[in-house]
Order: structure tokens, then C-alpha cells, then sequence
């Protein structure tokens, strides 16, 4: 049997309490547990005890996951009706209309029909009761009832009081009481308190082995047979039993307490129940064997995306045997950093500021519960397994301009932007919950990473007050001390370059400082959790803005999953990469076949003929510096395979313009794509451009902003397309809105294994553009041949007077040389080279790869399968 608090221990309370009465945020922290805690002194005890509900009422994710208000009928969707269970018990209210519902007196029903155990049996209910209070005569007496399963209207079905189940009953009342109070208790001691914790903690108890959502649970109106789960859906399930367990470790001891022996007790006998509970002993074995043990017993129950199962399996394990399981808990720890860091440092799910975060977000809390109770745990962990450090390093490493991660899978929603660094959540006021700031200041001490350090510092807002904001913080003076000195010796953010995750399949190319950083980021692969058909999808950060947004997480407020819209959102056609035969790029993983960087110039190739199951899909990216301000991107996409090659590009929400296109009403691209207005031009001349004028309102950005994204393309033998593309809002968004945004598609057609070569140069600027013009050069071989399509050599004429040229062979099928006369290339045998001719024509800088370039009197040369050479000619 336990004997004691694991996680609470009484020196880590008088920690807390010291803290309290010695430093301002602390007793803020303190004074806020305590009011949250307030509105449940208000109940009688027999009150809390008759909050546990059985589960003979169908309980519903949703009320009506695409649905409306039945008063006003506006649309209410997924999760946005309004529950106050404290102030209006039983009821929903409309977000627009105020209207509550049902109309009926649930509570007086629900009363009606307890059986002798205390539990709702809908046979034994008053269906009298049934009926709308605020019209009890005429023909509205129907209107908004619920018996527990439903009001009904024609085809359309509200469950109210299935949803209020789960959101008010359950995570509201109980889950948020237990939680409150225990917390309210460890401050305090009060075991005003600790009765009021164990009074719902032994309520649920009795209750708990018999939920099960994969029987009594709708989600989006269905019942999905591989949902499980206790009373929640199945991806809350860990974090719910953890709340429970902890909140028994915290009030372990004060169970002894005779005022609660004697109330349970007699609940017991009222409604014959086998366990007596005429002892302190008797409660906690019922809390222990019908939440905690019972938790265990059925993981497939609290089963989550990783950590969130193995999260709970830990608490659990240690609440119930810390000191005499100490073994086979090290193990579980073990086996949970081989899964989280297994990719790259994290789990390898998709969804980089979603999904992806759940990784480090769990273990952050993880890590601070155990780093509390052993001071010496987190420095053990991180020795097995030095992996850890790149899994908080993970979302350094991908932010972008300080402000945007690139959408890859399922996360966020379209135009939305984490607010900083994703990797952990900051929280200021987090009642008793590990601080993120401390563990991320522990792995800084213990990893001398600045960027730790950082990350924390700019998650206080740029600040030391208050840090870390953790009531057991042991001396939080020299906390502050700590990182004022990081902050002073290296800036307030990190220098992060370009990087390659070769495992997560993501490329960032960077250049740039400050407000003037750029990044362009590549994603080859579709595997994993929540991914999106989105192999070789090309994002764009600039101008301080994502010009190459992701549509994001899938708009499943239009019913589910499966919905159109939530497929739309997955398919290849709705990110900016190539689409063959109309048909989404299959599960795999591309290879990285170049990466150049150098002063000005930077590029990256990656290669993945299995997402089309094709001979080549091949994509060569490169982010080229104008000035300290500006820069463009030269694309290359390089395919063989199937008949029908369509490369698809969008944007913002913006204005679009076009030049020296003739274009006319077009038949629409199909393939179940969410795309309207086509128009297309069957023969366009190289080097026809589009120009998206981004919407200043939309952008949130100020009203004389005049920023553009621009693309010049010179692919042979296409047909340019213009259309607009839907995107919604995300789910969250109580408004929800619908854009249809402009987007251009460049298409070619022939004979299976058709080969295209899509070249386009795209810029970002603000005013003007940069580019005065833009010429695909002719290549011949060394022989005075001429090279194929994909051999590509590009010259742009910049403003400044500058002029670059790109040279790229195609390593496919590349000739062994080339000659390029006009810019006196002799000979080049390399796989790609820049060079850059300041205002007088002189070469000012050249980048070579994986090759030679013979240019005048000079050789370049590089041997190795990663090198560069950048060189400075006078």
C-alpha cells in the first residue's frame, strides 16, 4: 500500500509556502490557486457526491459538430457552445443568441430516475418532466428538449446534455474540482480542502470502470469503433487520469479524516455498495483500485498520441510504488525517450506546431515532476539519452523569422501563427504544474545551450519578472541571475542557420538578420501521424510574413474527418508542389542529393521518384540574397512520369495581377480539388509573371503596406492557369470564415512517362520589384550540341545593376559537361553553379557544387559530395 505523497512531498510544500510569503508572483500563484478553488465550497457534500454521473446517457464530443443554434440558427460548430456548469448547471448556451438549452428541467429528469446505487437509469425517468419550461403550453412545449439523447428536428439532432456531460459535468465540475481543491489544499493544508478532493475523487471511483467511450461515445455524430476512452474521447483520456492520481498523491494523508470517513461511509450503506468505506484505508483502496490500477489494467483506455499514455503510465506507477518500483520505472523512462527523441530528436508526428509539440510538451511536465522530487534525475536522463537536448532544441531549430513554423501536416490553420516558441507552453500562473521556465533553465545549466535560455527568456516576454514562475523553485534569485547573464553574452534570440533534418524530412535554407530574415523551407516526405500528401511542398518566409502558407489543420468544424473540406486540406493539390495524374503523392520519404551554402547563395535538392512512382521528382530550391533586405528564390522541379504534370502555387489571401498572359475560361482541374474560376492561357510566353498584392486587412499588417509576391515562369511547353482556391478559418475560430484565394497552376500533358522541367523565379518585395528581367539561356554540350529541357541556365537582371546566372544539370540524365559562352563558361562539369556580375560586368562571386566550373582563366573545383567554394573576384 502507498504511505505517503511521491510527488509532494512535505519539503517541497514548505519550498512552496516559503516562496510564497517572500516573493510577490509567488503569492500571486498561491492566491490564484486558492480562487480557483472557491466555487466548489459553495456545494454541500452531498452535492459534490451526486456530480458523479453514470453512463447510461449517450455522451457527444460535439453538440452538433457542423451544426447551428436552433433559435437563431446561426452556425455553432464543434466547440463553441457556452457551459458555466457553477452558474447555469444542465445547461448550453448559444454564442450568439444567448439562448440556453435544453428547455427542460434536465436536473429535475435526471433525479427522477436514480436507481438505488445513485445512478441515471433513462427507464426510471419521469418523461412528465419533459417539457420546455419557458413555454410549457402550445406548440413550442417540444421545442429544445432533451431526455439525454437528444433534441430531435426533422433530420437534425442536438445533444445538448450528451455534450454537457463530458465538458461541464465531467472536466468542469469534477475533473477542474479535484484539481482546484488539491491544489488549493497542498497551499494551504486546509482540509476543508482535501474532504471536498476525496469526496469526488471516491465518487468517480465508483463509477469509473464502467465508462467507456468506445461504446457510449459519439464523435462528429458517429460512434468509431477504435475510440476508446473512459468518459472523455480518446486523446483526453492520459491527461485525465493523471489529474485524478495526482490529485490523490496530494491529499494521500489527509484522507485520514473522520468527517469524510463518516459521510462516505453512509453513502456506502444508502446505496449498497461493496466496499464499506468505513476506513481511510477502505477509501484509498477504492480510489486506487478503481482509478488508478484500473488505468493500468486497461492502457488501451488512456492510449493518446506519444507521450501522453506513457505520461499517465508513469504518474501512476510512481504514485502507487515510487520507492519500491524504482527499477521498473527507470526502464519506463528509458523506453519513453527511445520513442520521443527516435526522429530527429522528437516522435516523428506531423503537424510541426501542433501535433509535433505534444512530444516535448508532455515531457517538459514529465521531466519537472521527477527533477523536483530528485534533484538529480534530470542530469541521470539526459547522460542515457543525449538525444533529449534536441528534443527542445527541435523547435528552435525549425522557428522561422521568430514567429512561423512551416506548415507541415496537420497544424494550425490557415494565416495562423504560433505567438513564439512552440516546443513548450509558458504559463505564468500554472497552479502547481512544473514550470516550463525551470526545466528549460535546468537543461541549459546542464547542456551550456544559450538558446534554451532564450527560448524561456522570450517566453516571459522579453523579461526576468517573475521567473521562473515556479513555486518550488529553490532559489529563483540566482534563477534570474542566470539568464540576465545568457541574454547579456548572447541576445535575446538564437542564431539558428540553415538546417536539414534528414530523419523529420524538412530543409530550411535561412538568410537575413532581424526584420530583415528570410527563410524557405522544403518538406520531403509523407509519413508519419497527421502528415498531408505534402512531399516537396515549398514554404516562404519573408517581408515578416508566411508568403507560402499551409492551409493547416483540416476544417473538420464541416462535419469530421471525412468531410470534403478536411480531405481537400490533405491532398497534394492544396499544397505548392507538382501533382501527377491528379493523384496524391504516396506515403515515403525523399533524399537529399545537394546542399549548397554560401555567402549569398544558398540551395538544397531533394529527390523522391517513389511519391509519384515515377523515374524522377526532384526538386532544386535555392534562396538567393539581393541586399540585407531582399532576395529571391529560384525553383526547379524536375519530373518523369504518368501523362498530366500540374505544379500548383499559392498564396495569401491577395489581389492577383498577371503579364503577357492571354487568358480565357478554362475547364476546372477536377480531382475532387476545392477550386473554382479557372481561365488559361494554352500558349504563354517565357517568362510570363504573376503578382500577388497581399491583403494589408487579412495580414493584420499596417494600411500603407504594400507587399507582393511574385512569380516568373519559364517552363516550356505549359498552359498557365489562374483560379481561386477554397481555405477556411480554422475549427477554433468561433467566426468562421471562408476565403477562395487566388492561385496559379502551370500544366503539361503528353505521353506517358511524360518529363517537364517547371522553372519559375518567385520574389518577395515590398513596392518593387527587384528583378528588371529574366532569360532562360540555351546550353550546348561540350561537343556544341544542345543539351535537353531539364539542363536549365537562368539569367536575371537585377535593379542594382547586379546581374546572377544559374547554371543546373539535371543529374538524372545530365551530359558529362556544358558550355555557357556568353558569360565565358568554357566548361562546366558540376552539378550546379551561381555567379553574380557586379554593376561594371565584372564576376564579383561564384558558388560551385559537386563539380567543376572552367570560367575564363579560372578553375573552381569541388571534390567532396557536400562542399562548397565561394570566391571573390576583383
Amino acid at each position: 500500500m502507498k504511505t505517503e505523497s511521491v510527488f509532494f512531498p512535505q519539503k517541497l510544500i514548505e519550498r512552496a509556502r516559503n516562496n510564497a510569503a517572500n516573493y510577490e508572483w509567488a503569492a500571486n500563484i498561491k492566491q490564484s490557486i486558492i480562487n480557483e478553488a472557491q466555487p466548489w465550497l459553495k456545494y454541500s457534500d452531498d452535492e459534490l457526491w451526486e456530480m458523479g454521473f453514470g453512463p447510461n446517457i449517450t455522451r457527444s464530443w460535439m453538440v452538433w459538430s457542423d451544426g447551428h443554434c436552433p433559435n437563431c440558427r446561426h452556425s455553432v460548430t464543434m466547440y463553441h457552445w457556452k457551459i458555466d456548469p457553477h452558474n447555469h448547471p444542465w445547461k448550453v448556451q448559444c454564442p450568439h443568441c444567448d439562448s440556453f438549452f435544453p428547455k427542460n428541467d434536465f436536473r429535475a429528469y435526471q433525479q427522477s430516475g436514480l436507481d438505488e446505487h445513485g445512478i441515471f437509469d433513462p427507464a426510471l425517468g419521469d418523461r412528465s418532466l419533459l417539457f420546455n419550461q419557458e413555454e410549457p403550453e402550445g406548440t413550442k412545449r417540444d421545442f429544445g428538449v432533451d431526455d439525454g439523447e437528444g433534441y430531435v428536428e426533422g433530420e437534425n439532432r442536438w445533444r445538448f446534455i450528451g455534450a454537457y456531460l463530458i465538458y461541464g459535468q465531467w472536466k468542469n465540475l469534477i475533473l477542474g474540482g479535484v484539481e482546484a481543491l488539491s491544489a488549493a489544499y497542498i497551499l494551504t493544508g486546509d482540509k476543508e480542502y482535501s474532504r471536498r478532493t476525496a469526496i469526488l475523487l471516491d465518487r468517480v471511483a465508483d463509477i469509473y470502470p464502467t465508462y467507456d467511450f468506445k461504446t457510449q461515445g459519439l464523435v462528429y455524430e458517429h460512434n468509431f469503433t477504435d475510440f476508446n476512452g473512459y468518459v472523455s474521447n480518446w486523446h483526453d483520456c492520459p491527461k485525465e487520469a493523471i489529474i485524478l492520481a495526482e490529485a490523490y498523491d496530494r491529499i494521500f494523508l489527509a484522507i485520514e479524516d473522520e468527517k469524510l470517513i463518516r459521510f462516505l461511509s453512509e453513502k456506502a450503506r444508502l446505496h449498497h455498495q461493496t466496499n464499506p468505506k468505513d476506513s481511510a484505508k477502505a477509501i484509498q483502496q477504492n480510489i486506487e483500485n478503481r482509478i488508478l490500477k484500473e488505468s493500468l489494467t486497461n492502457k488501451h483506455k488512456i492510449y493518446s498520441n506519444v507521450p501522453c499514455q506513457e505520461h499517465a503510465i508513469l504518474v501512476i506507477e510512481s504514485i502507487l510504488g515510487w520507492k519500491n518500483n524504482r527499477k521498473h520505472i527507470d526502464q519506463l523512462f528509458d523506453q519513453l525517450l527511445d520513442i520521443v527523441t527516435a526522429v530527429d530528436g522528437v516522435t516523428g508526428e506531423k503537424g510541426l506546431a501542433g501535433y509535433a509539440t505534444i512530444g516535448p510538451r508532455n515531457m517538459v511536465k514529465i521531466l519537472g515532476k521527477f527533477s523536483r522530487i530528485e534533484p538529480e534525475f534530470l542530469s541521470d536522463i539526459l547522460k542515457r539519452n543525449p538525444r533529449l537536448h534536441h528534443h527542445f532544441r527541435f523547435h528552435i531549430d525549425t522557428w522561422c523569422l521568430h514567429k512561423f513554423y512551416p506548415g507541415v501536416g496537420d497544424s494550425k490553420g490557415f494565416k495562423q501563427e504560433p505567438t513564439g516558441y512552440a516546443g513548450v507552453e509558458f504559463e505564468k500562473t500554472i497552479g502547481l504544474e512544473p514550470s516550463a521556465y525551470t526545466v528549460l533553465g535546468q537543461l541549459h545549466q546542464l547542456t551550456k545551450d544559450p538558446a534554451l535560455a532564450q527560448m524561456l527568456y522570450s517566453g516571459n516576454g522579453n523579461s526576468l519578472d517573475g521567473l521562473p514562475h515556479d513555486l518550488f523553485a529553490e532559489n529563483p534569485t540566482l534563477f534570474q541571475t542566470t539568464i540576465q547573464k545568457v541574454i547579456d553574452d548572447h541576445g535575446i534570440y538564437p542564431s539558428v542557420g540553415s538546417i536539414n533534418l534528414q530523419e523529420w524530412h524538412l530543409a530550411i535554407l535561412r538568410s537575413g538578420k532581424e526584420k530583415n530574415a528570410r527563410a524557405l523551407s522544403l518538406s520531403y516526405d509523407t509519413l508519419y501521424n497527421h502528415h498531408h500528401a505534402d512531399t516537396m511542398n515549398l514554404s516562404l518566409f519573408a517581408k515578416g510574413l508566411d508568403l507560402l502558407p499551409d492551409f493547416g489543420y483540416p476544417p473538420v468544424q464541416y462535419g469530421g474527418w471525412r468531410s470534403p473540406q478536411a480531405l481537400w486540406y490533405r491532398k497534394s493539390a492544396a499544397h505548392n508542389t507538382v501533382v501527377v495524374d491528379g493523384k496524391d503523392s504516396r506515403q515515403g520519404a525523399g533524399k537529399t542529393t545537394l546542399w549548397v551554402e554560401s555567402e549569398s547563395f544558398r540551395s538544397m535538392r531533394i529527390s523522391a521518384p517513389e511519391a509519384i512512382e515515377g523515374e524522377q521528382y526532384e526538386r532544386t530550391a535555392s534562396l538567393v540574397d539581393i541586399s540585407e533586405e531582399d532576395t529571391y528564390v529560384i525553383d526547379i522541379f524536375r519530373v518523369i512520369g504518368g501523362s498530366d504534370h500540374a505544379r500548383f502555387f499559392h498564396s495569401y489571401v491577395a489581389d492577383l495581377t498577371t503579364e503577357d498572359l492571354q487568358l480565357k475560361p478554362a475547364e476546372p482541374y477536377g480531382h475532387e480539388t476545392l477550386m473554382r474560376y479557372f481561365h488559361s492561357d494554352e500558349n504563354p510566353p517565357a517568362g510570363w509573371s504573376a503578382d500577388w498584392k497581399i491583403d494589408t486587412k487579412v495580414a493584420q499588417l499596417p494600411p500603407k503596406s504594400d507587399i507582393h509576391l511574385r512569380i516568373i515562369d519559364l517552363t516550356t511547353g505549359a498552359v498557365a492557369h489562374t483560379a481561386e482556391t477554397w481555405v477556411s478559418s480554422g475549427f477554433q475560430d468561433t467566426e468562421i470564415r471562408e476565403y477562395w484565394i487566388p492561385t496559379i497552376m502551370t500544366r503539361r500533358q503528353g505521353d506517358a512517362p511524360l518529363q517537364s522541367t517547371f522553372i519559375s523565379i518567385i520574389e518577395p518585395y515590398a513596392s518593387a520589384s527587384n528583378i528588371k528581367t529574366v532569360h532562360r539561356l540555351p546550353l550546348q554540350t561540350e561537343d556544341g550540341k544542345p543539351c535537353g529541357d531539364s539542363q536549365v541556365a537562368v539569367k536575371i537582371e537585377l535593379t542594382t545593376g547586379q546581374c546572377d546566372l544559374l547554371i543546373a544539370l539535371d543529374p538524372h540524365q545530365r551530359p558529362v559537361s556544358v558550355q555557357q559562352l556568353d558569360w565565358d563558361i568554357t566548361l562546366m562539369t558540376a552539378d550546379l553553379c551561381w555567379l553574380r556580375r557586379d554593376t561594371n560586368g565584372h564576376l564579383q562571386k561564384v558558388t560551385v557544387t559537386k563539380g567543376k566550373l572552367q570560367a575564363g582563366d579560372f578553375i573552381l573545383k569541388t571534390d567532396s559530395e557536400f562542399t562548397e567554394k565561394s570566391l571573390k573576384v576583383d
